[in-house]
């Protein structure tokens, strides 16, 4: 299961795989500040989504993550 970081540099396009959400966020972010076009990252389903549709997708993901109770500390 990859995601898929594409844009145009250009008039060529280029294309990146990422093994996480966050890696492919963080991609695409970084193409948008290097200023390239056409911005586009695609799930493991195939839906495409342009870099801000896709940090609100990620948003919600996070949100949706169980919180992991406090480690309790051990008496001495």
């Amino acid at each position: 299961m990859y995601f898929q970081v594409s844009a145009t540099d250009r008039s060529r396009s280029v294309t990146f795989q990422r093994a996480s959400m966050t890696e492919a966020l963080e991609k695409a972010l970084a193409l948008l500040v290097s200023g390239l076009t056409d911005v586009m990252v695609t799930n493991p389903d195939g839906a495409r989504h342009t870099p801000t549709e896709f940090l609100a997708a990620y948003r919600s993901a996070q949100e949706q993550r169980p919180v992991r109770p406090a480690l309790r500390a051990r008496a001495a």
